[in-house]
């Protein structure tokens, strides 16, 4: 194994968004109302997987949404994939509501046993059950305790923490005992993030902090520094993305020389962002014609999600 780039000097982890279509339209969602009709190609996102494990010690893959089963026959081709190039976690997301006919529910969680999946988390709290009926999610939870042999847990999502006692905690630890009979693994789960639909709806339960002008990537939980890479998304249509920033598209070019031609420091956004944190990137948007309040947003990932977005239009 070597690197092909000082500034992504290990993948350990891939993520692939299947597709932004979804079957819920959740009010904690941290990406909104999205369009859903991107799909990602399997055989680009199939050598993907084969191109980096050739070349890195790939520790584990994920695959979501938008609902990732949607589209169970790309799921199923990328952890088969992984599962032939020796990545040894590989993990599906999923709201469980792709299909009400019980017998393709069955066939299913039989192929996703059968092509290597070994940890699924089923999301359950009160904000899916507002569009996606526990009966509906119970059915795929039935179907993989009978025909799935990899873990599986419940993952909630929790406004602040799981501590904190207000009305959608109380009514996900409701949706949570509707599994009790079945003995599934419940997750700690997640919180909820201040973007998308979250800041819409739940606004007053984030609190407005004053800006780190000194914020960087790496400094927030599931981040790195961009010059200092270690996992890779590939988004529904093919961009390879390093936290919010793409850095090429699979559509158009090799994995391999994607992550060799990357610098974050030619890019004057990530450049900005690097040497003077999100104050810089801020700055930087300014004189390109951007103009962002940071006072409308609760966090400096916030922020650089909106530039990143406003770039890619």
């Amino acid at each position: 194994m070597h690197s092909f780039n000082k500034y992504i000097n290990k993948v350990e982890r891939l993520e692939f968004t299947i597709t932004n279509g979804c079957t819920g339209n959740c009010k904690h969602c941290s990406e909104g109302n999205l369009p859903g009709n991107k799909k990602l190609d399997l055989e680009k996102a199939a050598n993907v997987i084969a191109d980096i494990s050739s070349a890195y010690d790939v520790k584990s893959i994920m695959t979501f949404g938008g609902e990732a089963l949607l589209y169970p026959d790309t799921v199923c081709a990328i952890h088969e994939k992984a599962m032939e190039c020796n990545i040894p976690n590989r993990q599906l997301i999923t709201n469980g509501c792709f299909s009400k006919n019980e017998d393709k529910i069955i066939e299913v969680a039989k192929n996703l046993n059968k092509v290597g999946v070994n940890d699924i988390l089923l999301s359950v709290d009160c904000f899916h059950v507002e569009s996606l009926p526990l009966e509906w999610v119970r059915m795929f939870a039935k179907a993989l305790c009978q025909n799935y042999n990899g873990r599986f847990r419940l993952q909630p999502t929790w406004v602040n923490d799981e501590l904190d006692d207000n009305p959608y905690n109380r009514k996900t630890k409701e949706c949570l005992t509707y599994f009790d009979d079945l003995h599934i693994e419940r997750n700690g789960g997640d919180s909820v993030f201040p973007s998308g639909n979250a800041v819409k709806y739940l606004s007053e339960y984030f609190d407005k902090k004053p800006l780190d002008r000194k914020f960087q990537c790496g400094h927030a939980l599931y981040t790195t520094r961009l010059d200092n890479i270690n996992d890779l998304t590939i988004d529904c249509n093919g961009d390879v993305l390093t936290c919010n920033f793409s850095i090429g598209n699979i559509m158009n070019n090799d994995i391999l020389d994607i992550i060799a031609n990357y610098d974050p420091y030619k890019n004057p956004y990530t450049k900005a962002l690097l040497d003077n944190g999100i104050h810089g990137l801020l700055k930087e948007a300014k004189n390109n014609g951007i103009n962002i309040n940071a006072s409308d947003y609760y966090s400096p990932c916030e922020i650089c999600r909106e530039i990143a977005k406003i770039l890619k239009k």
